[in-house]
């Protein structure tokens, strides 16, 4: 997060994500469930996991795949072939 009083100077925030459900009193059923971000003593709540992490520009990057697809592989055989 970049700190406005520090001319454009990062700082460190520490964030978390908890999940908060209402559940029904007789049968313990849960009714709904909002995901709150704490942050800098603030809370804000959110109805979904991803909307939670997004908020903390925390998303979720796969650096690379760990199988090829099926074009990628048949390329692979094609060129072995000839």
């Amino acid at each position: 997060m970049v700190d406005a009083a520090e001319d454009d100077l990062t700082r460190r925030v520490h964030w978390t994500i908890t999940k908060r459900t209402v559940a029904d009193q007789e049968s313990g059923k849960p009714i709904s469930t909002t995901y709150v971000l704490k942050r800098d003593g603030v809370d804000t709540e959110f109805p979904g996991l991803g909307a939670a992490r997004l908020a903390a520009n925390k998303t979720i990057v796969h650096p690379e795949k760990l199988t090829v697809s099926k074009a990628e592989h048949a390329a692979e055989r094609s060129a072995t072939k000839k």
